[in-house]
């Protein structure tokens, strides 16, 4: 979701319908505009679905969803599965209390994706990347093309296994994700997003992630975004 937090109610109203337009332009390829100096990380051929691994049509996930931002309230998300494939898992997200659904297609690919919800902007990075074969040590990460200014860039990289508490508590696989593009030019410095750090955990039973957190900074280092998302229950179908 997107946030943004000023001095005046009306100055934060023009913000926040300007912050709307431009926190949805991220940008797709190699890391290296914003960390500079870093080797472009491989980009992965796509690979198929793993059936013994992935999840099937009718499995139902909630999310608890946080912002840091007082104004933003938590939601609780839903996700069920539509569609499973070889190709991609096609699935449907709703938010308690925001009208309407967003389907999307994942495939192997590394992406961060933005899903608008009536307003609402709810973010995932690859969560059924765990259905596609084994976790890969490093390697570009995906994200939708930028309205304007330099395309983002980004990278993920294995981190090991670590215990994680949701509410439940599992031994997951962590993977930190950098998305960056260069500063300057048009981009206006506190209000242009720069680059965004993320992590997401990925744990076989839920067959899903089990929780992600992104936090995205404008140039002038200002915080946009700073989400959390973490599983409440698994249903499968």
């Amino acid at each position: 979701m997107r946030h943004f937090e000023t001095s005046s109610n009306s100055s934060a109203e023009r913000v926040s319908a300007r912050r709307r337009e431009l926190l949805g332009a991220f940008g797709a390829g190699a890391l290296g505009a914003w960390l500079g100096g870093c080797a472009t990380p491989p980009t992965l051929p796509p690979r198929p679905a793993d059936r013994a691994t992935a999840p099937r049509v009718g499995d139902t996930w909630l999310y608890q969803y946080t912002s840091v931002f007082r104004s933003v309230p938590p939601r609780t998300l839903e996700v069920r599965l539509l569609e499973a494939g070889p190709a991609g898992l096609r699935d449907r997200l709703a938010a308690e209390g925001v009208p309407g659904s967003e389907d999307h297609l994942f495939t192997s690919a590394l992406e961060m994706v933005e899903r608008p919800l009536s307003g609402n902007s709810f973010f995932e990075l690859s969560p059924y990347l765990q259905a596609f074969g084994a976790l890969p040590a490093e390697a570009a990460v995906a994200a939708p093309t930028p309205s304007w200014g330099a395309p983002f860039t980004g990278r993920a990289r294995l981190r090991g296994t670590e215990r994680v508490t949701v509410p439940g508590s599992f031994e997951a696989v962590r993977m930190d994700i950098e998305i960056s593009r260069t500063p300057g030019g048009t981009l206006q410095p506190r209000i242009d997003p720069a680059f965004t750090l993320a992590t997401v955990w990925y744990a076989p039973g839920p067959k899903r992630a089990v929780q992600w957190k992104l936090v995205t900074r404008a140039s002038a280092l200002n915080i946009l975004v700073d989400d959390t998302y973490q599983l409440a229950s698994y249903r499968p179908a």
